[in-house]
């Protein structure tokens, strides 16, 4: 999962530091420990208040080559997503987007 930098403050005004939760590559992502994300423990997450703005939004995510939202075919909850629900979660993606400063169009 992308980490924006809002995300990053707030995760680390919790007390944790970049390093602990997150990897920079192009961009710093969300750490998995054995193929779950660093924060899932008990199977919920345990900053799930704080979240990064990509948890919130998904099963929404955005595809590049057709320059718009839509659903991650590979989530088994995308049949509980209504209309209103999926362009709130859109309107989180363009958020990221756009502090990650990348300009789709």
């Amino acid at each position: 999962m992308i980490l924006t930098e809002s995300d990053i403050r707030r995760i680390e005004s919790l007390g944790y530091s970049r390093e602990e939760f997150s990897e920079k590559s192009d961009f710093y992502r969300l750490r998995n420990v054995n193929g779950r994300c660093y924060f899932l423990e008990g199977g919920k997450c345990k900053i799930y208040e704080n979240r990064p703005l990509g948890c919130r939004a998904y099963p929404v995510v955005f595809n590049i080559s057709a320059n718009e939202c839509e659903l991650d075919d590979l989530c088994p909850a995308i049949d509980t997503i209504d209309e209103e629900e999926f362009e709130e979660k859109c309107l989180i993606i363009l958020k990221i987007l756009e502090e990650l400063k990348l300009n789709i169009t």
